[in-house]
C-alpha cells in the first residue's frame, strides 16, 4: 500500500511549497528535488535498518532492554487489545480480544516504536545543535546588552529561498530535451500543480483541520437540504486507559513518563466528589470515607476534560489561527457573493439551482473528532466491537447522478486558477435519494418545503468502466458567472487514470491567464452529470484541491 513513483515526487514538492514551514524530508526517494531547489531543499535518508540490535531469543531476552526486544517479530509483535476495564464506563457490546489486521505481513507495534525512536533521536540531536548555535550567537551579546541577532532564530527567509528556487527550477522548457520532473510526468496537462502551493477540502479522516471539510463549502438546495453526516454518537468521551499489558516493566526506561514530566502543579481537582451507582452525586467533603476511596465517574470525567479536551480545543484553535488570513479573505468574499439567494444565473436557458439529490456516501456515515492525534475520540459507537482501536481511518464522499441536479460549492482564496476534484467513477451503487426519481430533483427543483433523508447506500466492488460510464455521459462545469462547459465521455474518461491507487482527479478550473476568476477571491463552482442511458448511475466526489 506504500505509494511509489511520481506521486512521491508530487508529495515532496507540496510538502515544501505548502504550509507555514518547510520540512526536513526523510525519504528513500528524493528524485531531483535537491537539484530543482538549487541545492537548498532539506532532504535526508531514513534508514530502515535494525541490524545494530541483537536478535532476541528466549535465552537472552531478559538481557536486552525492553524497547529493543523482539524486533524480529517472533514474539510480542502485537500488544493492542480491544478494551481495558475501567470504573467509569462498561460497554454493553462484548469487545473482541484484539483489533483486526494483526497479520503476518504487517510490521507490528515494536517495529513502529523502533522507527519512532530513531525519528525522536533526529529531533533531539537537532535541538542540541540548535542550543549550541544559540549559545554561540549569544557570546559577546550579553555584556553589551544586545539580544540574540534575528538571523539565529528567524528562518522565514530561508524557507522563502527554498520555495523560490523550487518554483523557478521546476519548469518544463517549451523545446529541446524533455526534462520534466516525475511530478510533471504524472499530469502533463496539469503540470503547474508541481510548482504552486496547493490546498484542499476533503471528507476523509483523519483530518487535522476539522474546518476543511468539503461539506462546509456546499450550498444548500432551495428547500434547505444539503448533504450531511450523522453525529458519531460516542458512547463515552475522554482519554482511553493504558492497557495493563502495555505498561513498561519495572526497571525499564519509560520514555512517555520522561516526556510528560513537568514541574507544573497538578490540576486543581476536587477529589472529594464521588458518584454512586445510580448516577447521583453527593459532596462528601472533609469525610474520612472519601479520602481513602479512589476517584470515580465525576473525577475521571473532569480529569479527562482538563487533560485532553482542553488540549484538543486549544489545538483546534491553533489550527484555525494558522489560516486566519485565508479564512478572513474567504469570509469577506462569501459575504459579497450571492448574499440572499441560492440561484445562479449562469446560462441563458435557465438558472443553476443547487440540487437536492446529493448525499453522503462511504464507509461509516458518522461524524466525530477524528484528527489522528492522541486526543481523537473516534469510532466509539455502541455497535463497535473494538473500542480501543479508535480507528480514525474513514472514507466519505458526496454521491450524485444525472437526477441529482447541480452540486454548487465555493472555493476560497484562489490564486493560481486551479481547482481539481478527486472523484470515483466506480462508486456507483444504488442512490437512495434518487432511486424512485424519473426526473432531475424529482421535479422539485424550486420547491422550498424542507425535507431530509437519512437513508444511506453501500459501497460496491470496483467494476469496469464500460459498466459504469455510459456512452452518453456528460459533466457540466460552471465557474462563477461564466459559461457552462461540457466535458463529454471521451474527455471525461481520460481523467480516470490513477497515478496512485484509487486517486484520479478531474480539472474543474485550470486557468493560467486569470480571465475566469479574480486572484485571491472566492470562486463558486457548479457541476452536474447528465445521461439519458443511465440516469441513475452515480459518481462520488471526496476532495477538492485548489491553488
Amino acid at each position: 500500500m506504500t505509494e511509489k513513483g511520481a506521486p512521491v515526487d508530487f508529495f515532496n514538492k507540496q510538502a515544501i511549497l505548502s504550509g507555514e514551514r518547510v520540512p526536513l524530508i526523510l525519504s528513500a526517494v528524493h528524485y531531483d528535488v535537491v537539484k530543482e531547489s538549487n541545492d537548498t531543499a532539506m532532504m535526508g535518508q531514513y534508514i530502515n535498518d535494525d541490524s545494530m540490535i541483537p536478535e532476541t531469543t528466549w535465552e537472552n531476552y531478559d538481557s536486552i532492554p525492553y524497547a529493543a526486544r523482539w524486533l524480529n517479530g517472533k514474539e510480542e509483535k502485537y500488544n493492542a487489545i480491544c478494551w481495558e476495564d475501567r470504573s467509569d464506563f462498561t460497554p454493553e457490546k462484548k469487545q473482541g480480544e484484539h483489533p483486526s489486521s494483526q497479520v503476518g505481513w504487517h510490521p507490528g507495534n515494536r517495529s513502529h516504536q523502533w522507527q519512532g525512536r530513531k525519528l525522536a533521536m533526529v529531533v533531539l540531536h537537532a535541538l542540541s545543535a540548535a542550543f549550541e548555535k544559540w549559545e554561540e550567537g549569544m557570546q559577546g551579546q550579553v555584556n553589551s546588552g544586545c539580544t540574540l541577532p534575528e538571523t539565529y532564530w528567524h528562518v522565514g527567509p530561508h524557507y522563502e529561498t527554498i520555495r523560490k528556487h523550487l518554483k523557478t527550477h521546476v519548469n518544463t522548457p517549451t523545446d529541446g530535451e524533455d526534462v520534466r520532473s516525475k511530478c510533471e510526468e504524472m499530469y502533463p496537462e496539469l503540470k503547474r500543480i508541481c510548482r504552486v502551493e496547493m490546498h484542499g477540502y476533503g471528507m476523509w479522516t483523519p483530518r487535522s483541520h476539522q474546518a476543511y471539510d468539503f461539506l462546509s463549502r456546499i450550498k444548500p438546495a432551495l428547500n434547505g437540504y444539503k448533504p450531511y453526516v450523522i453525529d458519531g454518537g460516542n458512547i463515552y468521551n475522554g482519554f482511553d486507559l493504558l492497557p495493563l499489558n502495555q505498561a513498561i516493566p519495572d526497571g525499564d526506561v519509560d520514555v512517555h513518563a520522561i516526556a510528560i514530566a513537568t514541574t507544573n502543579p497538578p490540576p486543581d481537582l476536587d477529589h472529594n466528589w464521588i458518584e454512586d451507582d445510580e448516577g447521583d452525586t453527593a459532596n462528601k467533603e472533609n469525610t474520612t470515607e472519601t479520602s481513602t476511596q479512589p476517584p470515580r465517574r465525576q473525577i475521571l470525567r473532569k480529569a479527562s476534560e482538563l487533560a485532553f479536551k482542553e488540549v484538543a480545543k486549544m489545538e483546534q484553535e491553533i489550527n484555525n489561527n494558522d489560516n486566519d488570513q485565508q479564512n478572513l479573505q474567504a469570509e469577506i468574499a462569501n459575504n459579497n457573493m450571492h448574499e440572499d439567494d441560492n440561484t445562479r444565473m449562469l446560462d441563458e436557458e435557465g438558472a443553476i439551482v443547487p440540487g437536492r439529490g446529493w448525499e453522503v456516501h462511504g464507509w461509516k456515515k458518522m461524524d466525530g473528532f477524528c484528527d489522528g492525534s492522541a486526543q481523537s475520540e473516534c469510532n466509539r459507537m455502541s455497535e463497535q466491537g473494538c473500542l480501543l482501536a479508535g480507528a480514525n481511518d474513514n472514507h466519505l464522499d458526496i454521491m450524485g447522478n444525472s437526477l441529482s441536479g447541480w452540486l454548487v460549492f465555493s472555493v476560497p482564496v484562489v490564486n493560481e486558477g486551479i481547482i481539481l476534484a478527486r472523484m470515483e467513477w466506480w462508486c456507483g451503487v444504488k442512490h437512495s435519494l434518487t432511486v424512485d426519481w424519473t426526473e432531475v430533483n424529482d421535479g422539485k427543483t424550486t420547491e422550498t418545503t424542507p425535507k431530509w433523508n437519512e437513508t444511506r447506500a453501500r459501497r460496491n466492488l470496483k467494476p469496469t468502466k464500460d459498466q459504469f460510464i455510459p456512452t452518453d455521459l456528460e459533466m457540466d462545469i460552471a465557474v462563477n458567472n461564466g459559461e457552462i462547459k461540457t466535458m463529454k465521455r471521451d474527455e471525461w474518461i481520460e481523467y480516470t487514470k490513477e497515478p496512485s491507487k484509487n486517486c484520479a482527479v478531474w480539472p474543474l478550473l485550470y486557468d493560467e491567464s486569470g480571465t475566469t476568476y479574480q486572484k485571491g477571491e472566492t470562486v463558486e463552482v457548479a457541476i452536474r452529470f447528465r445521461s439519458k442511458l443511465m440516469p441513475q448511475q452515480s459518481y462520488c466526489i471526496s476532495h477538492i484541491y485548489y491553488s
